[in-house]
């Protein structure tokens, strides 16, 4: 297997989550450097880190490290990689990138010499001057950082939030890997019921459901590391298999997603048969207002409308309202809840146990915990 040192990106304010996922999974504590969480692994790791991680964002091979001050020392850094034994002569090249804190900033024209770096080496080993460029895309991704130059593979592809059940979505979706993360940073269990009174398209219900059951996050998607040529191909399906023992399915659990919009609800369920869930999660129309529950020690973990787009503020804050009235009902219940909407609080009337800064699609927004009393 090939050796590697492994880089995993998360949205602000996960990245704690994703250190504890990395612990739960063997891993030693993965330094931060510059929002980035790094190891070293081969290609078995770079496999499950795909498969299991339910709150990153992906994960990347960092193949070569350099100085570069100026474009001329940024083409010859990246010609002097190895090109041809990790591309292909029909691969599809993206380059994608970012600069901080360098003399190198215009980030088009580093995109453009990287490439023609690449096409020039590529062009001496396979001793042609044209590429079809007709194959699978190979998202080569740069980064950097104080003039030293990253230059890493995307091993995910599409980002870790595509599980490959949401095909469809409603309005204002919370990202698959946001929901884990509110889920993970929860006192969740799968043997309390758990309750989204906004659910949506199902996400919160869904992504729930799948770690109550121990079900991989990444088991019904690909990923781009399985098309890299220099990648060992069985270490997949050894991956998969390891993924399908670890399910729990015949778990007993109650999971429930309530939505006053009869097309979400429509689509919740659609989204619960793709998983094949459809028996382990219930989904029904229902106004906030009418949800009660007489057991206890349940869970409400849900992304409600916030006043921008869904709804209006005023009505925003008076769900919050209403959600706190129902709240104060029942017996020693969790509630985690995410918004953008300033007066949450006083709205809900009863101060947060904890909060804490999210990012849901970019938006600034508060993730205000309430905890059950131990029995």
């Amino acid at each position: 297997m090939n050796d590697y040192k492994i880089k995993i990106t998360s949205a602000s304010g996960v990245e704690g989550v994703v250190k504890r996922e990395l612990t739960h999974l063997g891993y030693p504590l993965a330094p931060s450097i510059n929002g980035t969480l790094t190891l070293d692994g081969n290609d078995s790791d770079v496999a499950k880190l795909n498969m299991f991680l339910r709150t990153a964002d992906r994960v990347y091979i960092e193949i070569a490290s350099f100085k570069a001050e100026n474009f001329d020392e940024l083409f010859e850094g990246v010609y002097n990689i190895n090109w041809e034994y990790y591309l292909p002569k029909d691969a599809r090249i993206y380059v994608n990138g970012k600069s901080q804190k360098s003399k190198i900033f215009a980030l088009s024209a580093s995109q453009k010499i990287i490439k023609k770096a690449i096409l020039k080496r590529l062009s001496k080993a396979y001793k042609t001057e044209w590429f079809s460029e007709n194959g699978y895309e190979i998202k080569v991704e740069f980064n950097i950082y104080e003039d030293i130059v990253s230059i890493m593979l995307n091993t995910s592809g599409q980002g870790l939030h595509k599980r490959g059940y949401r095909d469809m979505v409603g309005i204002a979706p919370i990202k698959e890997t946001l929901a884990s993360a509110m889920i993970l940073l929860s006192d969740y269990y799968y043997k309390r019921p758990l309750v989204d009174p906004f659910c949506g398209s199902g996400t919160i219900v869904l992504e729930s459901a799948k770690i109550a059951l121990n079900i991989a996050s990444g088991i019904d998607r690909d990923f781009d590391f399985n098309h890299f040529q220099f990648f060992d191909k069985t270490v997949f399906n050894k991956v998969v298999e390891e993924a399908r023992d670890l399910e729990e399915r015949d778990r007993e659990i109650s999971i429930t997603g309530y939505d006053i919009d009869k097309k979400a609800i429509e689509l919740s369920k659609y989204h619960a048969k793709k998983l094949g869930l459809e028996n382990k999660v219930h989904f029904e129309v229902k106004d906030v207002k009418d949800f009660t529950s007489s057991e206890s020690r349940g869970v409400i973990i849900t992304n409600p409308p916030y006043g921008e787009r869904v709804l209006e503020k005023e009505e925003a804050l008076s769900l919050y309202k209403t959600l706190g009235g129902i709240y104060k009902k029942l017996d020693n219940w969790s509630l985690f809840l995410i918004t953008s909407a300033d007066g949450f609080e006083r709205a809900f009337n009863k101060k947060a146990d904890k909060n804490r800064k999210l990012y849901n699609s970019n938006k600034q927004c508060r993730f205000y915990q309430y905890f059950s009393k131990r029995v």
